[in-house]
């Protein structure tokens, strides 16, 4: 293997290295230099004025893996032209080029934008010459044209060239020397591709796109190449930037391997050596974590889409109705707060899938694996394992990361003498316990309201506060309405779902939903985060015009000119999206499936719909809109430091009644509420940038429990008697990841607060009612003593 520093060095090759260089193949290692090379003898000659072109040889069709590696092409051979010349000063009229042809099969130069042929002479022959003679051509570097042009499926065609009668060009041993690189260039991330005459496709929910593949074979061919894309997509190689193992990793591990930024991994030999750049890019406890992640998404379902379209054209008999499948796919979403179940999607290790339909008649069906129910990684190696070179998971948690060859979810655990969860198990039925709770009430309804206070009129109106756990003591004061409702946030209900599909101690099973450094590669992970892109989506038509607090010339951290790195809006280096760039999703070519639900016949937002459309989904039971009654509506605050056991992820659990002994902790009866911080490890090395810089700050978080649906009208009645119930009945706890109760002294920085306010219809207009939330008046509890579970 040689090592490339610059492309110059091509100028340089003798003859006995170029002909000792490897034949390509793909994918090609990195950092290595290929030979494309012709077979014997060839010649063309001209006989008029007109152009001869013949090919001479070609390249096989390049991956776009391998295009994104390539650093540099040079030609090198043999050849001489027909010996003689009766006038040296009419020029010499033999050459050698290189051409771009669109695939294998084609017989000329594929046309740029403007019609021109992709072509460029790579050197003239030796005018005057008999014998064959050795030469190079000119160098093409990825700042020219030829090699900015290729695209996936394309070959790199050697073409001999003779012009005017008598002149001819002879050649043979020719070496097509190609320079491979590292797929480590920005890489632009654009919206799917749209038909500008059509609507803009809708993301669906999954369960709903998913049933229906039963009755319409349309809807079938979407997941049938969904699927399929998956798996392709799951199968690239860790070296392949655009591959699920890189694209997931962007998010956390490996935390040494930078995405999209031009820069070469860092060894994890000697983590000091070298000038890689690190990765652990995902913006945690910051107001960007709506938008980075919106980002985030577009990326994804990008690259599902090309995988997908490209598979559809494979299929020379049916091609029509599977391009169009393909065309109208868009990323579905999982909403868990009105269904709190795991997809049937992702539930399965068999999916079954259509086969073959032309558009007519019953399709045939196969079943295949499912790449929703786990990723495993491609050479079925433990992530850990040094096959993947710098590119491997080098585990600085507690758990066992680094073994494991799939994902889970409730499955990790040391406890199971069969160790399913090395090629990745999942607990489908913890996960809905989890989510619902043990008698498929108290969780649920605690996380189903707080999506509904996240969503309604007038709960939380900045985007600063619903965007982000961060805790600002100075915005939270500052903001009109009642503070108390501003501790609700987007982010900790994220973070509550991460824990509830992932599981977080080794005694009940653990998940990789569960770290922030491997969350991503759960397939989970993307139907979870659409759904968190959805509800951002519906609080922007619920509240249009919010955005984030800044005045006109103000410069505040976490603006929304704030770049959301990697995620490039260009092939310049040091061009990103940032947050006002994708604030409108209609921008970002996709929408969603409620939008006829909450728009006038024009496509005009009307905000009123949009509370109908949330009050249906997550509202109270339908007698509760019955009369504008007033009730009390108690609630807990929290302000806690995520960083405070060295970002290792901790629990707060509350409890409502009794704790059963020997029952863990998540599965108790009376569980009504959970803050899961979600934060990740900060002992050893360079992990979360980001993290470490909140943790110097001293960057605290905040989030809150509804308590009302669990309280019992009868017990609520008064204040006074609210604060009885709570006296006798409000317990909690923090368990670390261990699921070991935490010291409570040892939690500092921890802020607790029980408040009760009201909250009232404002009108008699049954599901179009709007509830009004507010006069929260702290109560003094002591929570020392409702400390542990004695």
């Amino acid at each position: 293997m040689i090592r490339m520093d610059s492309f110059d060095r091509l100028n340089h090759l003798t003859r006995p290295a170029v002909e000792a260089l490897p034949e390509l193949y793909q994918p090609p290692a990195i950092h290595t230099r290929y030979a494309i090379k012709s077979e014997g003898l060839d010649s063309v000659g001209a006989s008029s004025d007109q152009v001869q072109t013949k090919t001479w040889f070609k390249s096989p069709p390049l991956t776009a893996h391998t295009i994104r590696m390539i650093r540099g092409i040079k030609l090198f051979a043999e050849s001489h032209d027909q010996g003689f010349v009766t006038q040296l000063q009419d020029g010499n009229w033999t050459w050698i080029q290189l051409a771009i042809f669109e695939n294998e099969e084609a017989t000329s130069p594929k046309k740029d934008r403007d019609g021109k042929e992709l072509v460029v002479i790579s050197h003239p022959n030796k005018v005057n010459s008999g014998q064959y003679e050795w030469m190079q051509g000119e160098t093409f570097d990825t700042s020219r044209k030829l090699l900015k042009s290729l695209e996936g499926g394309n070959v790199i065609a050697v073409q001999l060239c003779a012009r005017f009668p008598g002149w001819k060009i002879h050649a043979k041993n020719g070496h097509l020397v190609v320079d491979i690189g590292d797929d480590n260039n920005p890489v632009p991330i654009t919206p799917i591709p749209i038909n500008t005459d059509e609507p803009i496709p809708p993301r669906r929910n999954v369960e709903m796109w998913y049933e229906e593949v039963k009755t319409s074979s349309k809807t079938g061919l979407e997941l049938s190449l969904f699927i399929r894309a998956i798996k392709t997509f799951q199968l690239l190689t860790p070296e392949d930037q655009l591959s699920y193992y890189r694209v997931a990793g962007i998010h956390g591990y490996p935390y040494n391997v930078s995405w999209n930024m031009g820069k070469e991994p860092i060894p994890l030999d000697d983590l000091n050596k070298g000038e890689g750049q690190q990765g652990f890019y995902c913006k945690h406890n910051s107001y960007l974590f709506p938008t980075w992640h919106r980002a985030y998404m577009m990326l994804f379902e990008r690259r599902i889409s090309d995988i997908m379209l490209e598979e559809a054209e494979t299929r020379s008999n049916e091609t029509e109705e599977w391009v169009l499948a393909a065309k109208r796919w868009r990323l579905p979403y999982w909403d868990w707060a009105a269904k709190s179940k795991l997809p049937d999607l992702v539930r399965h290790e068999k999916i079954r899938v259509i086969k073959s339909w032309k558009g007519q008649g019953q399709p045939q069906f196969e079943e295949l694996d499912n790449p929703m129910y786990r990723f495993q990684m491609p050479g079925h190696k433990p992530m850990g394992d040094n096959a993947y070179g710098d590119y491997r998971i080098d585990n600085k948690e507690d758990d066992p990361w680094e073994q494991c060859i799939g994902t889970s979810r409730h499955g990790i655990t040391l406890r199971d003498p069969e160790r399913r969860w090395v090629d990745g198990y999942s607990n489908a039925e913890k996960v809905d316990e989890s989510l619902q709770g043990v008698h498929k009430q108290l969780s649920n309804l605690t996380l189903k309201d707080a999506v509904f206070r996240l969503l309604t009129h007038d709960y939380t109106t900045k985007y600063v506060h619903f965007a982000s756990t961060k805790h600002d003591p100075e915005s939270l004061e500052n903001a009109p309405g009642d503070t108390a409702k501003g501790y609700l946030n987007l982010e900790h209900i994220h973070n509550n779902v991460h824990n509830f599909v992932g599981g977080d101690t080794d005694r009940s099973g653990r998940g990789h939903m569960y770290s922030v450094a491997m969350a991503a590669f759960d397939p989970v992970f993307w139907l979870h985060h659409c759904n968190i892109d959805r509800l951002l989506h519906l609080w922007q038509c619920s509240n249009p015009g919010n955005w984030f607090h800044q005045k006109p010339g103000q410069q505040v951290e976490d603006s929304p000119q704030r770049d959301l790195v990697p995620f490039h809006s260009s092939v310049e280096v040091k061009d990103f999206y940032n947050s006002n760039m994708v604030r409108h999703v209609d921008a970002l070519n996709y929408t969603y499936d409620y939008m006829d639900e909450i728009t006038d016949d024009f496509g005009d937002l009307i905000p009123e719909k949009s509370h109908v459309y949330i009050n249906k989904l997550y509202g109270p039971p339908e007698d509760a809109y019955g009369s504008p009654k007033q009730e009390l509506d108690p609630i807990i605050n929290v302000v806690y430091n995520r960083y405070a056991f060295d970002g290792c992820s901790y629990s707060l659990l509350f409890f409502l009644g009794e704790v059963e002994s020997g029952v863990p902790y998540h599965r108790q009866k009376n569980l009504v509420g959970t803050i899961f911080t979600f934060s990740t490890t900060l002992k050893q090395g360079i992990t979360c940038k980001n993290c470490h810089e909140q943790q110097r700050n001293k960057v605290l978080s905040r989030a809150q429990v509804p308590l009302t649906r669990v309280v019992p009208i009868e017990n609520r009645l008064s204040p006074g008697m609210a604060m009885g119930y709570f006296e006798e009945n409000l317990k909690w706890i923090a368990i670390d990841g261990t699921g070991q109760v935490i010291d409570r002294q040892a939690l500092k920085d921890l802020e607790l607060t029980l408040a009760i306010g009201t909250n009232q219809l404002r009108d008699n207009l049954g599901r179009k009612s709007l509830f009004g939330f507010g006069d929260y008046v702290h109560q003094a509890f002591d929570w020392n003593r409702a400390y542990g579970l004695n």
